[in-house]
């Protein structure tokens, strides 16, 4: 068993590291972090009282410990008198430190956004704005979004929760959610370099970049063979940009974007094949 430390710091290597950029056909959250934001996440405003162990002191008592796996049910059991209250408050807190984990999982692979109208959940006194949804076959993972104050398009993560396929209510928190965007991209940009991945791209999404680089290689007569427009979609994953006609024929430009051997190897496996297709007859 991992411990609230070990949580905290995996959580925050995910959510606080890098700046997240979830493109639907509509708009573009901009996902922010830091690691104030985290405690809240695993569940420790259920612990002592007024929010005693969120924001700043939550992240200082956790990195300091002050507050461990073992004292979250020494307090839970000293603020809440109730036997079946304590246990719904532990099963609670303990859902969310299980399942924190997922989090990058959930940035890589098909989930879905939904604009959170609070007058919808009566019930609910959920205060994100943007619901995030990853389904799989044991469990729904929940993140709230909330406008930051940082800009226009800027958010942060506010809630996090997960419920099982099992339970009776797993889709009590979206399913009366009338506005539902399917999410085209995400993109993941680390914050210390400014160095932006595509992590995860829906099919579709796929297609119309595929269909635009046809179009793009058509245009300056070089031959749109299947292994040159792969190589393109791996760089424009790769470096989190759609690259122009312009870009690809910038070879210092692209070498100066790796930073590994991978990249490198990248990058000259598809400057070889380009050189080739640019030279081939017509």
């Amino acid at each position: 068993m991992q411990t609230l430390l070990e949580i905290f710091q995996d959580t925050k290597e995910v959510l606080c590291r890098y700046d997240y950029y979830i493109h639907t056909q509509k708009r573009i959250l901009h996902l922010t972090n830091s690691e104030v934001k985290i405690p809240h996440l695993m569940g420790m405003q259920y612990l002592g009282k007024g929010n005693q162990f969120t924001g700043d002191f939550g992240a200082y008592a956790i990195k300091k410990q002050r507050v461990t796996m073992q004292s979250v049910e020494k307090l839970v059991r000293k603020y809440y008198k109730a036997e079946e209250k304590q246990r719904r408050i532990l099963e609670l807190i303990h859902r969310k430190l299980d399942n924190l984990w997922e989090l990058r999982e959930m940035f890589s692979s098909y989930s879905r956004l939904y604009l959170y109208e609070k007058g919808q959940n009566i019930d609910s006194d959920f205060q994100s704005d943007y619901l995030l949804v990853h389904e799989n076959e044991r469990k729904i993972l929940h993140l709230g979004l909330v406008r930051s104050e940082r800009g226009k398009g800027c958010y942060h993560c506010n809630s996090f929760m997960t419920t099982y396929q099992n339970d009776r209510d797993r889709d009590a928190f979206f399913r009366n959610l009338q506005h539902r965007y399917e999410i085209t991209r995400i993109v993941r940009e680390e914050k210390a370099t400014k160095r932006a991945e595509v992590i995860y791209q829906s099919k579709e999404a796929e297609q119309r970049e595929r269909s635009g680089i046809e179009k793009m290689l058509a245009a300056a007569d070089v031959q749109a063979g299947e292994k040159l427009i792969k190589a393109i979609l791996r760089l424009n994953k790769k470096f989190g940009t759609y690259h122009t006609l312009e870009l690809l024929e910038d070879k210092e430009a692209l070498m100066g974007k790796c930073t590994d051997k991978r990249e490198k190897a990248l990058v000259k496996d598809f400057l070889a094949l380009w050189e080739e297709k640019r030279k081939a007859p017509q």
